[in-house]
C-alpha cells in the first residue's frame, strides 16, 4: 500500500541534509536525531512522522546513507486516511522504497478485518503479500486466545486498486475447529462498498417448499447498476429469484422478481418493476408493472401479501402555477371470491388531469381552472356487468380568506362543474350523459389560546361550515367514488367521496372543533371532533360509511406524543348511543433497549365495499434487546372474527463484533381457500468484515484477564 511507501520515503528526505524540501511535506518528531561519523542518521524516541493524513509511530528510524537501507523499529503502527492501519516490530526497505518487508505485522482494514502474518511485503506499488496468515473480525484477548471464527491461509494478496483481498489454501474455523477447505477465495477488502461476488447464504425451511438454500451472487456493472441473482433450491422447488437496480442521471429502475418450477403448480414465477424518468421540459414519466402466474405464488413463497396487482404507466408535471397528470392503470385481483368474475371488474382506467391558476379571476382570492377526463374498461362484453364508462369535465373554483381583528377566520367558495359521460353496455343507463354542479361555502373559525400556570399552550378552534350544491341534468353512474372513509382530513371538505363521479347535494353543514396542548414536560395532544348533517335530505352515503342517513355519525380522532418515544394515535366513529362502529387505534413505543408497534382496527360490516362481516383485528411488532449482543423480535396478526391468528412471528438475533446470526420462524394463514397456510424457518449467519456493510457496526468488547 502507498501509504506506508510514502511515509518511510518523507522518513529518509527529512533524515538526510539534502530532505529541506520533504519538511515542507511531511512533518517528522522525534525525542533525538543523531548522525554518526559512518554517515547514519537516526531518530529515537517516540518518533512521529505525519503527512496528508497518515500518520506513523515508532520507536526508532534509521537510514544508512550508504547502504542505501532504511530500518524502523517497533512497535510500528502506520494509519492510513482511508482507515488502513499497519502494525510491525520491524521494516526494511530498499533503495528505491518500493519493496520492502515488515516482519510480524498485522494490518487491519476499516478497523474490522484484522490480517496477522508472519512477513508482509510490498509489490509494485499496488499489492501486499502477506506470508503465513490469520484473518478474523474478532477481538482476541489473552484469557481467549481463539477468535470465535477466523480464517487460516498460507498466502494473502491485497490489491489496492481493486480492494479484494486473494487466499491461497485457505482454511474456515471456527472456535478453532477447521469447517471449510478452499485453495482459492476471494474476498472484497471492508472498505469497498460494491463489489461482484457471492453474498451470504440463507437456510430456508418450509411447511410447503420443504427445507432449502438461498444462494444469492452480486453483479456490480459500475457505480449505478447492479443485479443480484438468488438460486434457491429444495426438495419440491427449484427457484432463481433476481434483483435488479439501475439509477442515472434522469431516473430510476427497481425490478425483483422469481421464477419457479415446483411439484405445486409447475411453471410459476412473479415480477413487480418500477422506474421513473425526467422527461424534457419537467414532466416525470413514471411506471410500475405487477404480475404473478396464480393466485397462491406470492403467498407460498413469501414474496408479498398483494392480493391485487397493479400495473401503471403515468406522465406528470407540477410547477407553480399549473398542475398535469396522465394515467393509464391496469388491475388484476387475485382474491379468490374475485376471480371467478373477474371479466366484470374494471381492470383498466384511464385518466388526464390539468389544473392552472387563474390570477385574472382571483379577486383577492385564488381562482383555478381544471379539465379531466376518465374512461373505466371491463373485460367482458355483457350488458350492465361489462359496462365501460368514459367522462370529460371541466371545473372552475374560487377561494379567498379573511381575518378579523377579533380573530375570526372566514373562508369562501364558489365552484362549478360540468361533466359529459359516454355509457357502452350499460342499458340501465342512456349513452350519452351530462352533468352539472355548481356550489357555494362558506367556513368560520375561531382560533382561541392560552398559556396555563404551568407553562402549557393550548389552542381550542370551533369551526362551522356550511356547503350547498344543486346538482342539475343527468343521474350517473358511480366508478370511482364507491369506497368512502370518513374521517379527520374530510371532516371540513366539500364531499366526502374520493373521486368525481358522486358529488354531496343539498345544503349540509359541518361542526366541530379542533383542541390541542403542548406541555413544558415534553407531552402533546391533538383532539379533532365533529359531524356533518345535510339539511335537505339524505347524505347518499351507503350503510357502514359512517355517513348513511341525513346526518353523519360522530367523528374523533386524537394523538398523544410524549417526547420522540411514545405516539398514540386513535380514530372512531359513534352515533347517538355511543355505539362504536368504527375504531382504529396505533401506538408506536420506542426506548433504548425495545420498539413496539401495535395497531387495532375494529369496523361493522360495510355491504358498499363488498364487506359483509365485521372487522376486528390486532397486530403487533416488537423488538427487545436483551443484552449488548442478543436481541429478539416478534410481530402477531390476529384475526377475532375468524378466531385465528392471520400471522405469527419470532425471531432471535446475536451480534458481535464478528458474527451476526439470525433465527427466525413464521406462520402464514392464507385468507383464500385454495392455499394453505405455510410455516417457515430462517437461519442466516454474517461474518461482521467480509464484505457485509449493511448493520451497524457492535462496539468492540474490551479484553478481560
Amino acid at each position: 500500500m502507498r501509504f506506508w511507501v510514502s511515509i518511510l520515503a518523507l522518513v529518509v528526505l527529512s533524515l538526510t541534509t539534502a530532505g529541506l524540501r520533504a519538511q515542507e511535506l511531511a512533518s517528522l518528531i522525534a525525542d533525538a536525531i543523531t548522525v554518526d561519523p559512518e554517515g547514519r542518521v537516526t531518530a529515537t524516541g517516540n518518533v512521529q512522522v505525519f503527512f496528508e493524513g497518515t500518520v506513523m509511530t515508532a520507536q526508532a528510524v534509521s537510514y544508512d546513507q550508504y547502504g542505501n537501507q532504511l530500518t524502523i523499529t517497533g512497535p510500528i503502527q502506520v494509519t492510513d486516511n482511508d482507515g488502513t492501519t499497519f502494525f510491525a516490530d520491524q521494516a526494511q526497505l530498499d533503495r528505491d522504497l518500493r519493496d520492502g518487508v515488515l516482519t510480524s505485522a498485522r494490518m487491519v482494514l476499516d478497523q474490522q478485518l484484522q490480517i496477522a502474518a508472519a512477513e508482509i511485503a510490498r509489490v509494485d506499488d499496488r499489492y501486499t503479500r502477506l506470508d503465513r496468515v490469520v484473518a478474523s473480525s474478532c477481538e482476541v484477548c489473552a484469557a481467549n486466545p481463539t477468535p470465535l471464527w477466523e480464517i487460516r491461509a498460507d498466502r494473502v494478496i491485497h490489491d489496492d486498486v481493486e480492494r479484494q483481498l486473494y487466499f491461497s489454501n485457505a482454511q474456515l474455523r471456527f472456535v478453532g475447529v477447521p469447517i471449510i477447505y478452499l485453495p482459492r477465495l476471494r474476498l472484497p477488502d471492508p472498505t469497498l462498498k460494491r463489489a461482484s461476488g457471492f453474498l451470504i447464504p440463507e437456510l430456508k425451511t418450509s411447511s410447503d417448499l420443504g427445507t432449502g438454500i438461498k444462494v444469492p451472487y452480486f453483479f456490480a456493472f459500475g457505480d449505478h447498476r447492479d443485479l443480484t441473482l438468488t438460486p434457491y433450491v429444495s426438495g419440491p422447488t427449484t427457484t432463481l429469484e433476481f434483483k435488479y437496480r439501475q439509477e442515472h442521471s434522469h431516473g430510476q429502475i427497481d425490478a425483483i422478481g422469481a421464477i419457479s418450477k415446483d411439484n405445486i403448480e409447475g411453471s410459476r414465477g412473479y415480477l413487480f418493476a418500477n422506474a421513473s424518468y425526467r422527461l424534457p421540459r419537467n414532466f416525470l414519466l413514471e411506471a410500475q408493472g405487477e404480475f404473478a402466474s396464480d393466485a397462491g405464488y406470492l403467498f407460498t413463497y413469501g414474496y408479498s401479501d398483494k392480493d391485487r396487482l397493479t400495473n401503471l404507466i403515468a406522465i406528470s408535471r407540477v410547477r407553480d402555477k399549473d398542475l398535469f397528470r396522465s394515467e393509464v392503470t391496469e388491475f388484476r385481483s387475485l382474491r379468490e371470491d374475485e376471480i371467478p368474475i373477474r371479466d366484470t371488474l374494471p381492470d383498466r382506467f384511464i385518466d388526464i388531469y390539468y389544473e392552472r391558476e387563474i390570477p385574472h379571476l382571483a379577486f383577492g382570492g385564488r381562482a383555478v381552472a381544471s379539465v379531466s377526463s376518465s374512461s373505466t374498461i371491463r373485460p367482458s362484453s355483457l350488458d350492465v356487468d361489462g359496462r365501460d364508462v368514459s367522462r370529460l369535465g371541466a371545473a372552475l373554483d374560487w377561494s379567498r380568506h379573511w381575518t378579523s381583528p377579533a380573530g375570526l377566520v372566514s373562508e369562501a367558495e364558489l365552484g362549478f362543474r360540468v361533466d359529459t359521460y359516454t355509457i357502452g353496455q350499460g342499458s340501465n343507463f342512456d349513452n350519452q350523459l351530462t352533468r352539472f354542479v355548481p356550489r357555494a361555502a362558506v367556513e368560520l373559525r375561531y382560533p382561541m389560546s392560552r398559556t396555563t400556570a404551568g407553562g402549557g399552550r393550548e389552542v381550542l378552534e370551533p369551526i362551522f361550515r356550511i356547503d350547498i350544491a344543486d346538482t342539475g341534468g343527468d343521474a350517473v353512474p358511480i366508478e370511482d367514488s364507491r369506497v368512502v372513509e370518513f374521517d379527520e382530513a374530510n371532516l371540513f371538505s366539500p364531499t366526502r367521496y374520493p373521486g368525481v363521479d358522486w358529488v354531496e347535494d343539498g345544503t349540509r353543514i359541518a361542526l366541530g372543533a379542533n383542541w390541542s396542548r403542548t406541555d413544558p414536560q415534553g407531552w402533546e395532544v391533538d383532539l379533532a371532533f365533529g359531524r356533518v348533517a345535510n339539511l335537505s335530505g339524505d347524505l347518499g352515503y351507503a350503510e357502514g360509511s359512517g355517513l348513511a342517513g341525513d346526518q353523519s355519525e360522530w367523528m374523533l380522532s386524537g394523538r398523544l406524543g410524549i417526547g420522540d418515544r411514545l405516539a398514540v394515535y386513535s380514530r372512531s366513529l359513534f352515533d347517538e348511543g355511543i355505539v362504536v362502529t368504527l375504531s382504529e387505534t396505533r401506538v408506536d413505543w420506542a426506548t433504548d433497549h425495545f420498539g413496539l408497534t401495535s395497531s387495532y382496527l375494529y369496523a361493522l360490516p360495510e355491504p358498499a365495499e363488498d364487506r359483509d362481516d365485521r372487522l376486528s383485528e390486532w397486530s403487533f411488532e416488537g423488538r427487545y434487546q436483551l443484552n449488548e449482543r442478543w436481541s429478539a423480535s416478534a410481530d402477531w396478526r390476529y384475526d377475532f372474527t375468524a378466531d385465528r391468528a392471520a400471522r405469527t412471528g419470532v425471531g432471535l438475533d446475536y451480534q458481535t463484533e464478528c458474527l451476526d446470526l439470525s433465527l427466525s420462524l413464521s406462520r402464514r394463514y392464507a385468507t383464500s381457500t385454495s392455499v394453505d397456510p405455510t410455516t417457515e424457518f430462517g437461519f442466516r449467519v454474517s461474518l461482521t468484515g467480509v464484505g457485509d456493510r449493511g448493520r451497524e457496526r457492535i462496539r468492540r468488547q474490551s479484553c478481560r484477564g
